[in-house]
């Protein structure tokens, strides 16, 4: 909607925090994002190649005004087949000219250029997808930078009590300090876990803000989207669905609609052109006995005899190019096919690894707690719970990557076979 752009605008102008849901960024991004606007003007553009072309099955009349000066009684010494005598005057008319009939060369070019304006209409609808599927990258990537950083502030946090109590019981001579130096360097580990997750969020942070078509540089507030676990059972489905409704399929099946008009207009070239021209007009001065009014009508037939094999070459330039289109759509086709059976299969991949994530924490966090107790009570190491630390924090991390990494494979499978309903 039109409010949404005009407060995202004045956000930017103020340099507030931008708060955005998931729907919101992917209408943002329709609106304000250049490449999209550009390809759409392009293909709108396309369009009036049709038009151009069809206006040469109209009539044309075209107006004109001549005057010369000639010497008496001279004549043509050289130049075209026109008449040989030269006349001082002053002439204004009007010409007409209309096609009568090229065997449906110029309505077949016309045809096959509307149906490349199509084409590119699609292509439009592909970029469409492109931009989409960027915003919920950069959405789901955003958040998966904050979830990562809140798990590194807690880790940094428990770390950090590790070592004051490490510490102090150095100071009372139970821990030696060799332990206080392992205690340290799980906490810097901890610390440098921060910073990329840190520095991951300002990097989402730019994803998402090119992707919504701007490079002022934003302060975005999102909301968590809630986990859809619904997959369909069969690839297979999922391929067919594509091959149907992807744009670029689409696209590429205008093309080859479009390069056979031109073939079909190709194999008329030889054929005969037949043209009606007319001229009325007025000489209101000439040197000599000249009436005031003239006029002229008559058809002309234009027809090829020889021009060294050109039309020859083009139908075979033509037969070709449909077959090259034909190819590339199999080719585009295989190549969809193959990328929506490995979406799917890293989507389920990642939901299946969501469970196993889940109860990787619950064990690792079991396996802290069991080995902090045993330190305190001087039953462990400190490399036991430096251990224990180091899985905990990773199973952690882990289990956050794989909730948005499924949810970022399952939203590019959605845009694999053209934006459906999963």
């Amino acid at each position: 909607m039109r409010w949404l752009t005009v407060l995202f605008l004045v956000q930017l102008c103020m340099g507030q925090e931008l708060q955005l849901t998931l729907e919101e960024a992917r209408e943002m991004a329709l609106r304000n994002h250049p490449a999209l606007a550009a390809l759409d003007a392009s293909a709108q553009a396309a369009t009036e190649t049709s038009k151009q072309i069809r206006s040469a099955l109209s009539p044309q009349l075209s107006g004109g005004l001549t005057a010369s000066a000639a010497d008496d009684n001279s004549r043509l010494g050289i130049g075209g087949l026109v008449s040989s005598l030269l006349i001082s005057r002053v002439g204004a008319g009007v010409q007409l000219s209309q096609l009568l009939s090229d065997f449906g060369r110029t309505r077949l070019q016309a045809d096959a250029a509307l149906t490349r304006a199509t084409a590119q209409r699609e292509g439009v609808k592909s970029a469409r997808l492109q931009i989409l599927a960027a915003v919920d990258r950069g959405y789901y990537s955003l958040l998966r930078a904050r979830a990562l950083t809140q798990v590194a502030e807690q880790t940094v946090k428990a770390r950090q009590l590790i070592v004051d109590q490490v510490s102090a019981l150095a100071q009372s001579q139970l821990r030696s300090q060799l332990d206080v130096s392992f205690a340290k360097v799980n906490l810097s580990d901890a610390q440098i876990l921060l910073s990329r997750a840190q520095n991951e969020i300002d990097s989402s942070t730019a994803d998402l803000t090119a992707a919504l078509g701007t490079r002022e540089r934003q302060t975005i507030t999102i909301d968590d989207r809630p986990l859809n676990e619904q997959l369909p059972p069969d690839a297979e489905v999922l391929v067919a669905k594509a091959i149907e409704e992807r744009p670029e399929l689409l696209q590429f099946k205008l093309e080859v609609q479009a390069a056979s008009q031109v073939l079909a207009s190709e194999k008329v070239l030889n054929r005969p052109t037949v043209s009606l021209l007319g001229t009325v007009g007025v000489l209101p001065w000439s040197q000599g006995a000249y009436p005031i009014h003239y006029g002229a009508a008559g058809i002309n037939v234009s027809v090829p005899i020889f021009n060294g094999h050109l039309f020859e070459a083009r139908q075979r330039e033509a037969v070709l190019r449909v077959r090259a289109l034909e190819k590339q759509r199999e080719d585009q086709a295989n190549r969809i096919a193959r990328d929506v059976r490995t979406y799917y299969l890293n989507a389920r991949n990642a939901f299946e690894r969501l469970r196993l994530n889940n109860e990787l924490v619950a064990q690792a966090k079991l396996s802290l707690e069991l080995a902090q107790s045993r330190y305190e009570l001087g039953l462990g190491s400190i490399v036991e719970l430096s251990q224990a630390q180091l899985s905990e924090t990773a199973a952690e991390v882990a289990s956050a990557s794989a909730r948005y990494e499924y949810q970022i494979l399952r939203s590019a499978l959605r845009y694999q076979i053209g934006e459906g309903t999963l």
